[in-house]
């Protein structure tokens, strides 16, 4: 989605200022979030994401097309007709997602069962050699059941008992999809890692070998019943030609660029503000928390606020490790040699990725065991350029693609991985602009910072769901004005020194729920500006 995106800009772009005039329309779309506000699209952070992208490319790419060449972007919410409500006996897109959201549900709860049950002290294998006769009836009555999962099997066994539907997610623990996505969870979270094979007898053999429950595997009755909460969340939708023509009238308007049109509202999503400046400090008792603990430093480049973040978090929460994750042996030296006469420096220790983000993850796993907190920063700064002065591209498509690759997807595969750990707070950075700052590389700091929290929001939520409930926040290292960026090197420290404290009071431990629901949900999605 977004990629492609910037592949037709980059190659329109000189034709059109050759012949003094050009529209570019972006299609974006209402989950992709307003200016300066995200929505949380649970299950769909990879379309959030992409979205809210093609939504910041339009806005940050505006100044450097125009005058010649307007572009816009126009974000559709829910549109009335065959898509959505379905047409000649296929699922609309509602049915489908009331189809997704039940499966995902029996996923998390036998996910859930798994892991309390090793929580409890159960080994892995011997779960899933229970889960291999895929049979309600067997894992509810087996002796050897432990009580997280023989729990699941008799809630399930009791609401099918008051069912007469037909549907074999009674009988059936899963189907072969759900446990092919329960296995990944699995190892994504390294829950195989203290078995001999590291799991590789749970391939997709193990997958096929599970008896397949018959279809339907939900009932009918529960998926319309899904399908038509989301359409209680929907007011008056406009029609597809409403659109069309919506569109066209925009496209007429040549006034008016770098903004997002969306001509179908009244979508009720809980919206998260894509920028505050940096509140308060940590106090005191919650630092306390983390003395003794495990905290991951995950970069690059950052150099100067990795070494500040790991000097706080040795001073002030007296951590018992800090473990850098860098790409480069020669980074990892660099922090080292900027803490040289921090007392506890001794206790900082370095991995090098290399291009194996997971596999060093799960290196710092055996090292110090399950962290207290991740914070994650970008390995490489950015472009220099988009357009050159004539505008021609001094940023290709490859290139722009490595970009997104390095300050979305890099931190996508820290998050989907740290949110299956007990225990821990993540913490995502957007990338830092130098001193003086060309006007593109605040720019394209500004469209990650936008396109990013996408992620962040819809991780706030959606971790919620899961049996971790693991928080995660965005630190923003740029402003949305280019003349509040730091001017030398004194303002640029300051700067570092507020990104410590950032991270120190996103990583402290929060009240539990049970004790404070209000002040569990305060650091959950957002975007701190430092």
């Amino acid at each position: 989605n977004l990629v492609s995106n910037f592949s037709l800009i980059e190659k329109v772009v000189p034709v059109m200022k050759r012949q003094g005039s050009g529209y570019i329309l972006n299609v974006s779309s209402y989950f992709g979030g307003e200016k300066y506000i995200a929505v949380p699209y649970p299950n769909r952070a990879d379309y959030a994401v992409s979205k809210a992208g093609q939504r910041a490319l339009t806005e940050n790419l505006a100044r450097f097309v125009g005058p010649e060449i307007q572009v816009n972007a126009i974000a559709p919410g829910p549109v009335d007709g065959d898509r959505l409500r379905g047409v000649g006996g296929k699922p609309g897109l509602f049915e489908r997602r009331g189809r997704l959201i039940l499966e995902n549900r029996r996923l998390n709860l036998v996910y859930r069962a798994v892991v309390e049950a090793m929580r409890a002290g159960h080994d892995v294998a011997q779960m899933l050699e229970l889960l291999t006769t895929n049979n309600v009836d067997a894992l509810a009555t087996h002796e050897k059941t432990p009580a997280p999962l023989r729990k699941f099997a008799e809630a399930v066994r009791a609401e099918a008992l008051a069912s007469d539907s037909e549907a074999s997610c009674g009988q059936f623990v899963m189907t072969r999809a759900i446990a092919q996505r329960l296995i990944a969870r699995l190892r994504l979270g390294a829950r195989f890692l203290s078995l001999a094979d590291g799991g590789a007898r749970y391939d997709d053999a193990w997958v096929l070998a599970l008896p397949e429950p018959p279809e339907p595997f939900n009932p009918k009755e529960e998926i319309q019943r899904e399908a038509a909460k989301i359409m209680l969340h929907l007011r008056n939708m406009p029609s597809e030609l409403e659109v069309a023509l919506a569109t066209v009238y925009f496209l007429a308007d040549r006034a008016v660029s770098g903004e997002t049109f969306q001509p179908s509202g009244g979508l009720h999503q809980e919206r998260t503000i894509t920028e505050r400046e940096l509140f308060g400090r940590a106090k005191p008792e919650r630092v306390a928390r983390m003395r003794d603990q495990t905290i991951w430093l995950v970069g690059e480049y950052l150099v100067s606020h990795l070494a500040r973040a790991a000097r706080l978090a040795l001073e002030q929460s007296h951590v018992g490790k800090v473990i850098l994750l860098t790409q480069t042996e020669q980074a990892a030296e660099q922090v080292k040699e900027l803490l040289r006469i921090v007392l506890g420096n001794e206790r900082i220790h370095t991995i090098v990725v290399g291009n194996d983000l997971e596999g060093a993850m799960d290196a710092a796993l055996r090292l110090g065991g399950s962290p207290a907190a991740v914070v994650s920063t970008p390995f490489t700064p950015l472009p220099h350029a988009i357009f050159n002065e004539d505008g021609t591209p001094a940023l290709d498509a490859a290139g722009f693609a490595s970009l997104v690759e390095a300050h979305l997807t890099h931190h996508f595969r820290v998050a989907r991985k740290v949110s299956l750990f007990d225990d821990v707070r993540l913490v995502l950075v957007t990338p830092d602009v130098p001193v003086h700052p060309t006007h593109a590389e605040f720019a394209l700091a500004n469209f990650v910072k936008t396109t990013l929290h996408a992620l962040t929001a819809t991780l706030g939520v959606e971790n919620e769901r899961l049996v971790h409930n693991v928080p995660v926040n965005q630190i923003n290292l740029t402003r949305r004005v280019r003349s509040e960026e730091p001017r030398d090197g004194r303002e640029q420290a300051e700067e570092q020194e507020r990104f410590a404290h950032a991270v120190l009071l996103a990583s402290a431990p929060l009240p539990d729920q049970e004790d404070s629901r209000y002040r569990a949900r305060i650091y959950r999605g957002l975007a701190i500006t430092v």
